[in-house]
């Protein structure tokens, strides 16, 4: 048996739920996607944002081919997880990709903390409450140098306990892109994502006032950009 419902009924209403799985009945959620999207202007959306941009972040230990995910596809893949059924529900090409099948299943299983992250910035959304707490979340940059910016808090294992800003780059171009940012001291280009294919966006954590450059696959220099911090802490950059 299948019981279609909203994400505002999946996460308030625990007694039903509990009785839909005692009888086995299988949950679909019907408006993930624009239940998330109407939090957009929340800071409890862009805790969702930077938890996708993590998985942008070239990290040693992360093998995946991933290049960050959207708060939607955060939230969608979150209830995969969970065993729920998703109607993406979107007219967009580029959306359908991103939300389809395969690109879900190949999301890395959130940690326990990073479910109750995505939980609980739910339910600020969910409940209409403009903004979550900035305590929500450990979400960070990770780079292959170990450069710490001032005045950053640090968890027992190096990385920021929250902030930066979500940074989304529109490959326009026909070719591949990765980006780069300008160590401010040094001038070292630290490479931050992997490829981003084209006509796709990838996801990133980075600072205000970051100098970012974007390479093609044959090294070619496409576009410099300057971060400068915009509402929620979110920026978007287009590679054309």
């Amino acid at each position: 048996h299948i019981y279609q419902g909203s994400l505002r009924t999946l996460l308030m209403e625990e007694v039903m739920i509990e009785e839909l799985i005692r009888h086995g009945v299988h949950y679909q959620c019907t408006d993930a996607a624009s239940a998330v999207l109407a939090g957009k202007d929340s800071e409890a959306y862009a805790t969702l944002e930077r938890m996708g941009a993590k998985h942008g972040s070239v990290d040693e230990d992360d093998i995946s081919d991933a290049y960050g995910y959207s708060a939607v596809q955060v939230v969608l893949g979150w209830l995969v997880q969970r065993g729920v059924g998703v109607f993406p529900g979107t007219t967009s090409t580029a959306h359908l990709a991103e939300n389809s099948p395969m690109t879900l299943a190949s999301m890395p299983k959130f940690s326990p903390r990073e479910s109750l992250d995505i939980e609980t910035a739910l339910l600020t959304i969910v409940k209409g409450e403009g903004t979550g707490s900035k305590e929500i979340g450990g979400i960070t940059r990770t780079e292959k140098e170990d450069v710490t910016p001032e005045n950053v808090e640090l968890t027992p294992n190096g990385s920021q306990l929250d902030g930066g800003i979500v940074a989304t780059f529109f490959n326009t171009l026909q070719r591949n892109v990765r980006i780069f940012q300008v160590h401010p001291e040094t001038g070292r280009q630290i490479q931050l994502s992997r490829s981003i294919p084209p006509g796709r966006s990838g996801r990133l954590i980075v600072e205000p006032t970051d100098v970012l450059i974007a390479y093609d696959g044959h090294g070619v220099a496409v576009k410099k950009f300057l971060v400068e911090e915009d509402t929620y802490g979110r920026v978007d950059f287009t590679c054309e």
